[in-house]
């Protein structure tokens, strides 16, 4: 993306983080919510909490998504969370 450094800046109201770093967006380009959760940047969720986090921004800001839409969701980020951390476990 080009100025990505600056877009990311602009959109996280300068403080910085880690990576990956998610926001989404209304119509308008204003914030509905970041992966900023209550323990930081939720990145890539693995975790449970994170998972958790990251299915409540869905929730919150879905308007043309179904609920098989988001199961669908649930379901991918659930195997591979599963595959990594089963991965990490060995």
């Amino acid at each position: 993306m080009a100025n990505g450094k600056d877009v990311a800046k602009e959109l996280r109201g300068g403080k910085g983080g880690g990576i990956p770093w998610m926001v989404i967006l209304d119509g308008d380009g204003g914030q509905l919510v970041t992966s900023d959760g209550p323990k930081g940047n939720i990145g890539c969720p693995i975790q449970p909490h994170e998972r958790a986090f990251f299915y409540g921004m869905l929730e919150k800001t879905r308007k043309h998504m179904s609920d098989e839409d988001v199961a669908a969701v649930k379901a991918g980020l659930e195997a591979f969370a599963k595959a990594i951390l089963d991965k990490r476990r060995r």
